[in-house]
Parts: C-alpha cells; sequence; structure tokens
C-alpha cells in the first residue's frame, strides 16, 4: 500500500512536494475510507483538483515515469530527457528525484531514486526500512560514484556475492541496483529487494484517458468476469444488455487497408506473436480492437468483443459504444476480481462521464473494494465529488500552478468543518487551484484592437 509518494524536479513540480495517504487521526468522519495495512493506517482515496494546466497530469506521469524506470530496471529505453521543470534554466542539470513510501506485508520502506536528465545516469538510490519512533535501517544507499552501503548483516558467501554485486554496478550508471540484484539468485536475507520490486511491478497501476481496455483480453477469455461486467455496465445505465466474443481473422479486420500496407501489418503481428505464445495482445486502430493468441498448433486466434443493446439487436463494436461507456472498460475491473493491495493512479477519473456516474463509481470503489485492500488518487475536475459525506476532507488535495512550478496541498489544511459544503467554496475559489481569468487586460486589449 501507498503511504507517501514525493517529486522534485519533474515536469512542472521543480520543489519537492508529496501526497499523503496518511489519515488525519483526529477525523471520525467515514471512518470505511480508512484501511489497516499492517499496524499502518492508511486512507483508501485520495482525488486531486486544480485547474487545467496547473500541473495534476504531471503529479500521475511522475508515478508512472518513477514505475516505468524501476520496473525496466534502467534508463536505457525510458524517455527521460526533458523531463524537467523546464521553468527554470538550472533544472535541467539538476536530477529528477522520486521517492516512495510503502507497506509491504506488515512492514514499512522508503525507496527512491534520482536520475540525471542529461545522461540518464542514477546519481542516487535508497532502500530503508522504516521502525517505529523514526528508527531506520538501510537496506542499501547509493551515491552519485556508485557506492553502496549496506545495514544488512551479511556473512560468509553471501556478503561476498553481496559484494560482487555492488562492484558489478560501477559499470552501469544508468541501471538501479534494486531492479539489478532481482535478477540474481536471491536467499531469503535478500528477499526484501524481490518484495518491493514486485510491488511496483504487480501493485502499482496507472490508468490515462487514453489507456485503452487493460481488461479485455480477461472479458473474451473468461465468460464469469465478462457476466459480471455486464452487470455494472447494466447498473450504470449504458444500454449494453450483454456481451460476446467473435472469432474473426486478421484478413477480414485488415481488408480495409491497400492490400501492401495490409500485409506488412500482418507480418509484423505474427513476428511479434511468435514470441507471445500463449499470451493475449490487443490491436487497436480505427474502427478495429482485437485480442489475438498464438495456439499450441501455431496457428493465430482472433477474436473481438460484441455487444448487444436488446434481444434482437445487432453485435455493436466496442468502439461503436460511447465515450464515457469505452472509459468504463477501464475503470469496471476496479470493483470487481481477485487483485489484492492495489495503488492505482487514474489521470481524469470523471473524463467523458455524467457526474452522477462519477460519484456512483466512487461510492462502488469503496463499498466493492474495502476487503481487498485498495487504493485510488485520482485527478479529476469534477466538483460533485466534493462532498463531506461521500469523502474525507483529508482525502482532497489541491494543484496550484504558481510562478515558481506546481505545488500540492490538503483541504484537511484548512481545518474545514464535517458538515461545511465545500463544493461551493472550492468553485468560489476559496481553496485555490482553481482558473484565474484575466478579464481586465482582456477586454483592454480588445479595445486596443478596435481603435
Amino acid at each position: 500500500m501507498l503511504v507517501s509518494f514525493a517529486i522534485k524536479n519533474f515536469r512542472s513540480f521543480y520543489r519537492e512536494t508529496h501526497i499523503s495517504l496518511v489519515p488525519n487521526g483526529r477525523l471520525t468522519q467515514l471512518e470505511g475510507h480508512v484501511l489497516k495495512a499492517g499496524d499502518t493506517e492508511l486512507l483508501r482515496g485520495a482525488y486531486v483538483y486544480g485547474a487545467n494546466a496547473s500541473g495534476k497530469t504531471n503529479l500521475v506521469k511522475a508515478a508512472d515515469f518513477a514505475r516505468s524506470v524501476i520496473v525496466a530496471g534502467s534508463t536505457r529505453h525510458i524517455r527521460y530527457a526533458g523531463q524537467y521543470c523546464k521553468l527554470y534554466e538550472e533544472a535541467g542539470h539538476e536530477p529528477g528525484v522520486f521517492q516512495f513510501e510503502i507497506v509491504v506485508g506488515r512492514k514499512v520502506y522508503s525507496y527512491g531514486f534520482a536520475l540525471s536528465y542529461q545522461n540518464g545516469n542514477i546519481v542516487e538510490e535508497w532502500l530503508y526500512e522504516l521502525g517505529d519512533r523514526g528508527l531506520e535501517k538501510c537496506i542499501f544507499a547509493r551515491d552519485e560514484q556508485n557506492q553502496i552501503i549496506t545495514d544488512l548483516n551479511l556473512k560468509g558467501k553471501l556478503k561476498t556475492r553481496f559484494e560482487i554485486y555492488c562492484e558489478d554496478l560501477k559499470s552501469l550508471p544508468g541501471t538501479l541496483f534494486l531492479a539489478e540484484i532481482v535478477r540474481k539468485p536471491l536467499r531469503k536475507e535478500l528477499e526484501v529487494f524481490s518484495l518491493v520490486y514486485e510491488w511496483f511491478k504487480d501493485k502499482l497501476i496507472v490508468i490515462f484517458p487514453a489507456s485503452k481496455y487493460m481488461a479485455l483480453p480477461t472479458i473474451i477469455h473468461d465468460e464469469e468476469v465478462r457476466k459480471k461486467f455486464e452487470k455494472y455496465l447494466t447498473y450504470f445505465d449504458t444500454g449494453i444488455e450483454s456481451m460476446g466474443t467473435g472469432a474473426t481473422t486478421l484478413e477480414k479486420e485488415l481488408a480495409h487497408l491497400p492490400s501492401d500496407f495490409a500485409e506488412d501489418i500482418r507480418q509484423d503481428i505474427m513476428r511479434e506473436m511468435r514470441e507471445l505464445e500463449g499470451e493475449t495482445c490487443l490491436l487497436r486502430g480505427p474502427g478495429v480492437l482485437l485480442a489475438l493468441r498464438r495456439k499450441d498448433d501455431k496457428s493465430l486466434l482472433v477474436q473481438k468483443l460484441t455487444m448487444k443493446h436488446g434481444v434482437n439487436s445487432e453485435d455493436f463494436d466496442l468502439e461503436e459504444e460511447s465515450d464515457g461507456t469505452q472509459r468504463l472498460f477501464d475503470l469496471v475491473p476496479l470493483l470487481f476480481g481477485e487483485q489484492e493491495n492495489r495503488v492505482v493512479f487514474i489521470d481524469e477519473i470523471d473524463r467523458n462521464m455524467h457526474p452522477s456516474l462519477t460519484v456512483e463509481l466512487v461510492k462502488l470503489f469503496y463499498r466493492q473494494t474495502k476487503p481487498r485492500n485498495m487504493q485510488l488518487i485520482a485527478t479529476t475536475h469534477e466538483s460533485a465529488l466534493l462532498d463531506l459525506k461521500l469523502i474525507r476532507r483529508d482525502e482532497v488535495w489541491f494543484v496550484e500552478r504558481q510562478a515558481g512550478g506546481s505545488s500540492l496541498f490538503s483541504l484537511d489544511d484548512f481545518k474545514v468543518r464535517y458538515d461545511k459544503k465545500i463544493e461551493k467554496d472550492y468553485l468560489l475559489g476559496r481553496y485555490g487551484a482553481v482558473p484565474l481569468f484575466s478579464a481586465a487586460d482582456f477586454l483592454s486589449s480588445r479595445v486596443s484592437e478596435n481603435d
């Protein structure tokens, strides 16, 4: 689970800023919005508001960027150049810093790294186990010279092996030590490296507005999941009464393209699928969305999802559905399934959706995921969520753009009463983080143009 996430010098964020999911222990409202991870109490949600271009999306992009570097293990194939805060000339020569405090099992860890935007080198990296009363155990800390220190009590061959791993890192300046060491055969004494790495790989999820149907392979190949999906789509009044799958062929689905172009695409797909035996991948293009899987006999199984809007209706392709319905295909999987202890960042949770649908989705999130300890961090413009009967004041965050870049602050800083109508106050600008229109300057310029 996520305790906090801090960033420095990434896009619109120059100064160090953080978002915290530690609850205000004095608040007694909506106690079901607090979960227990080991001995640590954490909020189940955080909702980030702000004007357009304030930096909300950059917060989500920071989490996605950091996760991408961690899972890949290096910056080699990551677009890092130009990700610094361009409001400051010197920022390009300063590192970007990313730090997560997380709960894995019953223990709290602080993991982070700093990277150079000039060459992609890792200039710092650290992993600490955080104990009671501020006590820290250094699992490892790495400096700019790629020197590693540790408080781990390693002995004999394991100590020698660990020292060799540390020495090898000196020739890998763009590689994370965390990811590099999990590729090695590990004994129980070093299990913490795998536990932390796998948290980022399997538990941290980022969904953008352009994300497309990540759950589609499961929906196509699992009838039970498909039936659950149908119930939610009916509940959300999408008009979809049932879903099915239809077998098709690449040739048929690419027939609308020029023959040479279609053949090039088919060859590229077959080349990729040779390495993905038994796995499902998606092919998306204008008006087409397919799930492809290479079967045991090496032939290609091509399927697409279809919807019916009535007993006698013809089949609808997914991309014929409204944008709001398509958005639900990424969000509904959060409400059911076997996933536990997941942390989900969603950019623009309200994109293409009616306010009532967004509110109901959030209500269902708290109700349906309570047994599974999930956390939701979402950016939004939807003021209908600003209701202290729906979410807690310590779950509300604001991003404000100032001359020095974006900054984050919590509604909890304002100590508003639990019965306060915060939606109205937010729209009136009493908490900041709303657009400021220079009407006088605009009208003055219009007058000058007409002179």
